[in-house]
């Protein structure tokens, strides 16, 4: 079962995105931190299959924390979650690999992206 980070600044999106994950029966939330340096600590401490990472982070962006998480995870598969995917560059999302955009609210398409990316050969 593949184990999942989520990194976002917003307490009740973490919330309402871990209830959701957690009723599902092949995606396991080990933790959760709205500060990116944590993020990365966790990551090291507890290397996670997955994270979703919140591209609006206040201090360092989700897009550096992402790019910090693959450093310590070369194999991770990042959901990156943005409120306008318009806004965010493709090629910064292709840089990172095992990676995909997906616009912020409604949790399906997250699980989606972490089911696919999870079964991606390394």
């Amino acid at each position: 079962m593949p184990t999942v980070l989520i990194v976002d600044d917003d307490a009740k999106y973490r919330r309402a995105l871990t209830a959701f994950l957690d009723a599902s029966f092949d995606l396991d939330v080990i933790a959760d931190t709205g500060s990116g340096e944590e993020a990365v600590a966790l990551a090291g401490h507890l290397r996670p299959d997955a994270a979703v990472v919140d591209i609006a982070m206040p201090v360092v962006n989700g897009v550096e924390v992402a790019e910090r998480l693959r450093a310590v995870l070369p194999d991770l598969a990042i959901v990156l979650v943005t409120g306008n995917v318009r806004a965010v560059d493709p090629g910064l999302v292709e840089g990172l690999g095992n990676a995909t955009l997906v616009a912020k609210g409604d949790p399906l398409p997250v699980e989606n992206a972490l089911r696919t990316l999870s079964r991606r050969p390394s």
